[in-house]
């Protein structure tokens, strides 16, 4: 059943009405592809739940309470907790006849200054998603990662822009030249007339278009040869939309044996032979023909992964922050000019600027000075920023990349932490994060006493042996796990596989010194794929090429490389492989 654009304009309506102004006591991840928002506003408590699954998305509103076997634990989630949790609702926006609805929130994280963000939902089908967004515009995170090889005209990552997807260049169903153009399209096509106005008309989706068919007397089957007059059928889409101005919705489900077959914001027509049952809410329509599970699937390990994620989450918000003060300072680097010479107008001008001066008028350029500073003293605090100002060309960028390097690791081991399938690999990154100081230790760490004679080497990091299609597969399962496979247990004529772009595992197929037939080779790639932050997508882009090939990045966090010579395949990601042996 289909949540168009006309359902998602009068759930906005609704959406609307019961929670701007209001404020949001719960957030929570019930499952990959759901969230709910609890809302407290007019004296009143409701649950907003934003349900985007790529077969099914639909948003809706429930006056009952969303229940949760345990609530999953994600990075995304663990941001909704921070940033959307206690935020205040400022406006609720829908682009006309687009399948978005963007939450403007004003949150105080950590009770500190208060901070503009939007959740944007995007109901799009197979595209479904949801963004947190800053208010610098920046991703803070996806509902699910779109990197560039799944989608390389609008990758969806945390950091990046976030930008709405590209708007149809479509003809409004309210424009009064409808029926002409509709007559012109018609003229050079051919097939069902519904799929025409699809074609043609924004916001038409099949339902909708099979409705207009109905209600201008034609059969929701007719062909484009069958219509004689586009005029009855322009109308009927102009009163399909008319409610987008006037709020007149009319809520409806088909039903057949008791069994909804669609559901629509106006009184359906096209099933003369349904019982059309109304409704006063069209939150309810979704709820009632959607008939989602309110309960959760729970979370192996999720008591261990929480607090595993709360540091992680933690720590990346700290880099962010200082990423961004970085980025500022580099930004006034291009300023250092304009410094020197605003201190140099201040000397030369030193005589005539008079005690308590706020400002300096020169070459019709106004530089503004410390009233309770002279003139030497202001041209002196020029002549400061300007130093500081010219350094940061010189020292700023390798602070960047040591930070933009830190939240690649922070991510990689995000993904780790979520893939884990057993306690021993969980306390595996644990350690590993007591090591980094990104987790504080339960308790100082034992020093291992070394006996006489005993190797002093660390063992390897964390990984994992498996055999598949017939290879020894070796696969990291951290960061120090991922450096071990590569650096320390492979051999260089081995080949080592990584999701593309994407934090992930680093999977080593060992060869034995010769070429490995192409059934084990998609079998390594599609480990890596699903051992990745892409593992949740259809096909997922796998880089692998020849150990030898694959360099450490200098003074860089464990387990971050460059490579070359490297063959890209798509494959599907295999199931989680934490219980092979």
């Amino acid at each position: 059943m289909t949540f168009d654009a006309l359902a998602m304009h009068a759930v906005r309506d609704e959406v609307a009405a019961a929670i701007e102004g209001g404020h949001v006591d719960t957030a929570i991840l019930l499952d990959p592809k759901r969230v709910a928002l609890e809302v407290f506003n007019h004296g009143a408590r409701c649950w907003l739940v934003l349900a985007l699954s790529s077969s099914d998305s639909r948003i809706f509103l429930t006056h009952e309470r969303v229940r949760r076997a345990t609530e999953l634990i994600t990075p995304f989630g663990l941001l909704l907790r921070k940033y959307v949790k206690g935020a205040r609702v400022l406006a609720v926006e829908q682009p006309r006849l687009e399948r978005i609805l963007t939450l403007r929130l004003s949150s105080r994280p950590d009770d500190g200054l208060p901070r503009s963000i939007a959740l944007v939902a995007e109901a799009m089908g197979r595209r479904s998603n949801l963004a947190l967004v800053d208010e610098d515009g920046a991703i803070m995170d996806m509902l699910e990662r779109v990197p560039p090889s799944v989608n390389p005209s609008r990758p969806l990552l945390p950091h990046q822009r976030y930008t709405l997807p590209p708007a149809e260049t479509k003809i409004d169903p309210a424009d009064p030249g409808l029926a002409g153009e509709l007559a012109r399209a018609a003229y050079v096509a051919s097939g069902p007339a519904a799929a025409l106005l699809i074609r043609v008309v924004a916001g038409v989706s099949p339902l909708a278009a099979r409705e207009a068919l109905a209600r201008a007397e034609l059969r929701t089957n007719a062909a484009v040869r069958d219509v004689d007059s586009w005029d009855p059928i322009a109308a009927a889409l102009r009163g399909l939309a008319a409610p987008i101005e006037t709020g007149d919705w009319q809520p409806s489900i088909a039903f057949r044996d008791d069994q909804p077959v669609a559901f629509a914001p106006y009184r359906i027509q096209q099933h003369p032979d349904a019982d059309i049952r109304d409704y006063d809410s069209m939150s309810e329509v979704v709820a009632v023909a959607g008939g989602p599970s309110d309960v959760a699937r729970s979370v192996p390990f999720a008591r261990l992964r929480r607090p595993l994620l709360d540091a992680l989450a933690a720590r990346a918000e700290q880099d962010r922050r200082k990423r961004g003060s970085l980025e500022r300072s580099l930004a006034a680097a291009d300023c250092a000019d304009e410094l020197r010479e605003a201190g140099e107008a201040i000397l030369a001008s030193a005589h005539a600027i008079p005690e308590g001066a706020a400002s300096l008028e020169w070459e019709g350029r106004r530089i503004d000075l410390y009233p309770t500073l002279s003139p030497v003293e202001n041209a002196q605090s020029y002549f400061r920023q300007y130093t500081d100002a010219r350094d940061a060309k010189r020292v700023v960028p390798p602070l960047l990349a040591e930070v933009e390097a830190e939240l690649e690791y922070l991510d990689e081991m995000a993904m780790h932490v979520q893939t884990a399938g057993s306690e021993a690999e969980l306390a595996d990154v644990r350690r590993e994060l007591e090591g980094a100081s990104i987790l504080r230790p339960a308790k100082p760490p034992k020093q291992p006493k070394v006996k006489k004679g005993q190797s002093t080497k660390p063992p390897p990091g964390p990984h994992r042996r498996l055999t598949v299609a017939g290879a020894e597969l070796l696969v990291g399962t951290s960061a120090l796990g991922n450096e071990s496979v590569t650096f320390r247990l492979a051999q260089p004529d081995d080949l080592w596989f990584h999701a593309r772009r994407v934090p992930g595992s680093h999977v080593i197929l060992r060869t034995h010194g010769h070429p490995p037939p192409a059934e084990q080779i998609e079998a390594a790639a599609a480990i890596a794929a699903g051992r990745s932050a892409a593992r949740t997508a259809a096909r997922v882009e796998v880089d692998y090429t020849s150990r030898r090939y694959v360099k450490k990045v200098p003074g860089g966090p464990p387990g971050r490389v460059t490579y070359r010579e490297e063959t890209t395949i798509a494959v599907a990601p295999a199931p989680d492989v934490s219980i092979a042996s």
